[in-house]
Order: structure tokens, then sequence, then C-alpha cells
């Protein structure tokens, strides 16, 4: 016999309408903890000016948190390359911590075998499963998520795992290691600056006219670097958005947690990876080695040469990033905050002209995006 829900939902179906999203639960204590614990935004009125950044006057520890060292870096495996988002250096990494054997699976976002347009945690037992799901996956997975593929690695016998996961989940993770659960050996994260749901994802398959059920395969930063939005229907057709085109859907399916989030750079991981946007230097990795764990890692590929390490000052990693830096730690602009209200809209969405307003972005992109480094300096020296 139906529940009453599934037959609201059937009749609101038969009738051509969009049924209402059901409330779901109010959480894990995990996610509860993590919401407690999360840092409030300073507010647009503590914000360093230009000047003050230029000068150095900036409270270091709320923008950058504990660092033991900032690098520019990028994978010699031309394969890592290829797959990864931007310099591949996380992928190396994880590859590396397999042929040390110092794990025996990793925990990271991929698109499911099964459901090739659904994200969700993976559990990779191989170099070749990390190489296989390499790149970036722009939408929100939550600490259930990750709970449940933690428990799966947990049965398949995994004991040593490294965790890759959005910086809010960071806290989560490191609570099991220092639990002693499911035997953490690394924890990795990455630069989060607007995470979505996966109603984003929905929204340019539907600009791709391609429905869920007929991708083959699909990917967030496909082509060269950048990259975009690129999918392939199991007919053969193939679909791409650049970049900019995430300005655009960031705006219209920005969480609302997530705009309130003060995590940025993986806080309290191990070792950081984000793009580096430098206008004469493509396909390079910034990265924040956060604790002597993460120097150990970074060193235990570059020592086998999987990596070239640069490195990388302070001010450039602020000029890069102080777009989202500022957002994240110090909150969102009047203007911008307008703009999120308004795409976030439905019927904003369905008339909005996505191919014109791409391209406004990626004009704006490159004019105001990326800073010019004039050289590369290698870093020399064991790291650890």
């Amino acid at each position: 016999m139906s529940r009453p829900s599934e037959q609201k939902r059937r009749v609101v179906k038969q009738a051509g309408l969009r049924p209402k999203p059901q409330p779901g639960p109010q959480g894990t204590a995990e996610q509860r903890a993590v919401a407690q614990q999360m840092p409030r935004k300073k507010g647009l009125g503590a914000a360093p000016s230009k000047r003050d950044l230029k000068a150095g006057l900036y409270d270091r520890q709320w923008l950058w948190g504990p660092v033991q060292g900032m690098f520019l870096g990028r994978t010699t495996d031309p394969v890592a390359r290829e797959a990864a988002a931007s310099g591949g250096v996380l992928t190396a990494t994880l590859c590396g911590l397999f042929e040390r054997g110092e794990v025996d699976a990793v925990l990271a976002v991929g698109l499911d075998p099964k459901e090739p347009a659904q994200p969700r945690y993976l559990v990779l037992a191989s170099a070749q499963a990390v190489l296989a799901h390499a790149g970036s996956v722009y939408s929100y997975i939550p600490a259930t998520e990750l709970r449940r593929a933690v428990r799966e690695a947990e049965m398949a016998g995994h004991t040593r795992l490294a965790v890759v996961c959005q910086p809010c989940l960071v806290p989560v993770v490191r609570r099991w290691q220092v639990r002693g659960d499911y035997g953490i050996q690394a924890v990795l994260s990455f630069f989060c600056g607007w995470n979505m749901t996966y109603n984003a994802t929905e929204y340019l398959l539907g600009k791709a006219g391609i429905r869920p059920e007929e991708v083959r395969n699909l990917g967030y930063r496909r082509g060269p670097w950048p990259g975009g939005f690129g999918v392939t229907a199991r007919d053969g057709r193939e679909v791409r958005f650049g970049k900019e085109s995430y300005e655009l859907v960031n705006m219209m399916f920005l969480r609302p947690g997530c705009a309130r989030c003060a995590y940025y750079m993986g806080e309290g991981a191990d070792l950081v990876c984000g793009d580096a946007w430098l206008r004469n230097q493509p396909d390079l990795t910034s990265l924040l080695a956060r604790t002597e764990r993460g120097m150990e890692l970074l060193e235990g590929v570059r020592s086998r040469e999987r990596v070239e390490l640069f490195h990388l000052e302070e001010e450039t990693l602020l000029r890069m990033h102080w777009h989202n830096l500022r957002y994240k730690k110090y909150g969102m602009s009047p203007g911008m905050q307008r703009l999120t209200r308004w795409f976030g809209r439905p019927w904003v969405q369905r008339m909005a002209p996505f191919r014109l307003l791409s391209l406004a972005s990626r004009w704006r992109r490159a004019l105001k995006m990326g800073v010019d480094l004039e050289r590369l300096e290698p870093v020399e020296g064991p790291l650890v």
C-alpha cells in the first residue's frame, strides 16, 4: 500500500506539476557539530583594503590558518595531468600513497560508475581507480554520504585510508582520526568557494539537452585548463560549456549553508590544493601544506620525481584568490547578495539567457581574473 506522500507525488506528477521538495532529516550529530563549530564570517567592515593587503596589514591566522609551506606544483605524469582539473598534484599524491604502501583505499568524490551523472563519495582501492576518477566535482556532498563511504570501506576490509573531502567535512574526519576510527592516514582537501546543489548539474544537463539517464560520462573540468562542464551522451552526442558558465550557476544554486560558511582553503587538513590563477603559467596547482604530514606527502611524490614544486609567495596567493577569500572570510557584498537572490528564483533560472550571460562572464574573467608571474623558482632541498 502506498504511503500518503507517495500518493501525493503521483497525483502531482499526473497533473504535470513539479512536486515540492519534502523536508529532509535534521542531519547526523556530526553534521550538527560541524554547523555549531563553523567559524563565523567577520563582516565586510572588517575586511582589509587593497592598500592593507599590499602592506601586509591583515589577520594571517584568520585568512590562512596554520601553514607549514605554500607552493605551486604540477605532476610530471602526463596521464595524471590530463585527468586532473589543474596541475594534477592531488592526483599524483594519492597515487603515491598507493605506490609507497601507505594506504589500501582512498575516499574521494567522483561520479558513480552505475549512474555517471551522480556524484558521490567513492572507495578507490588502487592508483588506477584514482586516475579513473580524477578531477573536480562541483556539487555539494553531505556528511551522511561520507559516512556511508567510510563504512563501505570498513566492510571491504580497508584499514588504512586517505580521505579527500570538502573543507567543512575536515573536522568530521579529524574527529574520526583522533578517536582512532577507520585508520585515517591522511586528510586532504581543496579550495571551496561557491559550492552548489545537485540542481546545478541538472540545470547544465538541461542546457545541453541531455537527460541524466542518457549520460555516458560527465566532467566538471573537461578540456584544456581551466576546462569546463562537458558531457557525452550514450548516443555519442557531446556538449561542453566553458568554466565561465559556473559563475551563473553558482548564483542560481548556491547552498544557503555554503553562503554562510567561512571555510575556504581546507582549514585543518594536511594538504590542500586549488587552482593557480596565473595568466602566463597554466596547469599549475596552488598548494598549502598545513601540517608536517602534509609536507611529508609532498616530499613523498617529489622525491620520486612525480611532481615539480615551485615557491609560492603569500602575496601572489592573495592576488589570485582574494575575490573568494573576501567572500568566504568576511561576507558577500550587498550587490552579490541581490544577484544570488534574483538568480535563485525558479522563473529567473528558466528565463535567463544562459549563453549570453556565460559570454559576459568570459569577458569579465579575461579582464579581471588571474595574475602574471615573471618566473617560477623551483624548490631546492628536502621539505622534511
